[in-house]
């Protein structure tokens, strides 16, 4: 009779097999432990540091402080939204801040890359991202972290990635500013120019008399009515002279004058955008507010040693399963072909 027909089914068969074999189990799981303990202690402790901030809701100093009227999303104290979280995000994660990250803390010695290497631009990036982090937080702010063997370093690092931030996006906002500004002022040199020719054609016209076409002929009229009353006519005969001279150089006056306020009211207008224009290109206000600056950590964020002692155990334990049931089914091999 086979030993399934009886009542104790596969539960005894598979306690007896543990039983026989725990010592090896025993052994395997020990040595298991043991081996995950020494790779604790044999593998290089990595340190955790981190920044936390908030992104700023705008971009533009001018804007902020010198219109007249702005909006909420133009107060200089308001915090970003989601839109401003992830563009500050993408200024984190771009070239910029990593080439000059890795430069400064010489990343590819820490990292042990080859200099040689063909590759070394792609395992430099893949081992920073592997290194440094940035992520939305679910209360809205940005959180930088950083891995390193040294503490210190790891601080120093996100502390670093921080300023960049603020150097690197006021570097983009100089550089288009920049050429606002020039563009502006090249404009506004060709407007004060041109206002410099009207105001001589001006000058040359009021040599000939003519101050201001509107008021001199209202003058002129009431004094030719008055002298008309008074029967005057040497006055009244001059004052049409000089009527006559005034509106022989009414047009040319008249287009001037027009011509001469238009152009100084997109002076203004100019001189206002130069005047954001250069505030700026010469800002030097955050893009973020800094809620927590990096510090040094004192204890190691990885290898956890209760981790690799639990993961080892665990691995040395199946494989001492794996190697007992290996065993039973070679026997029962052997078994059925003896």
């Amino acid at each position: 009779m086979q030993r399934s027909d009886i009542g104790g089914g596969e539960g005894p068969d598979l306690a007896l097999t543990l039983w026989t074999y725990r010592k090896r189990i025993l052994v395997f799981t020990f040595l298991g432990a043991l081996g995950g303990v020494i790779a604790s202690y044999v593998v290089k402790p990595l340190y955790k540091s981190e920044v936390v901030m908030y992104p700023a809701v705008t971009n533009s100093v001018s804007r902020a402080l010198l219109l007249e009227q702005n909006t909420g999303r133009d107060d200089i104290l308001a915090l970003g939204d989601e839109t401003n979280a992830e563009q500050l995000l993408q200024m984190l994660r771009s070239d910029r801040v990593r080439d000059r990250v890795a430069e400064k803390f010489d990343l590819e010695h820490v990292y042990g890359i080859d200099p040689a290497s063909k590759t070394r631009r792609t395992e430099l990036i893949d081992a920073y991202e592997e290194h440094i982090t940035s992520e939305r937080t679910e209360l809205g702010s940005i959180r930088i972290e950083v891995l390193d063997q040294d503490p210190q370093r790891a601080a120093d690092i996100a502390n670093h990635i921080a300023e960049l931030v603020d150097v690197v996006w006021a570097e983009m906002a100089r550089e288009r500013a920049s050429k606002g500004v020039t563009a502006v002022e090249r404009k506004l040199a060709e407007l004060q120019e041109q206002v410099q020719v009207t105001d001589d054609s001006l000058r040359m016209l009021r040599k000939l008399g003519v101050h201001d076409y509107y008021s001199q002929s209202e003058r002129y009229n009431e004094y030719i009515g008055a002298a008309i009353v008074k029967g005057d006519h040497r006055a009244v005969q001059e004052l049409e002279e000089r009527f006559r001279m005034l509106a022989e150089h009414a047009g040319p006056y008249v287009r001037l004058q027009d011509q001469l306020n238009y152009d100084m009211r997109r002076i203004a207008i100019l001189q206002m955008k130069l005047e954001q224009a250069t505030a700026d290109m010469e800002s030097e206000v955050p893009h973020k507010f800094m809620v927590n600056y990096a510090q040094p950590s004192d204890s190691r964020h990885w290898p956890k040693r209760w981790l690799f002692l639990a993961i080892s155990a665990a691995s040395a334990l199946l494989i001492a399963l794996c190697s007992i049931v290996l065993e039973k089914n070679l026997t029962k091999i052997r078994e059925h072909h003896g």
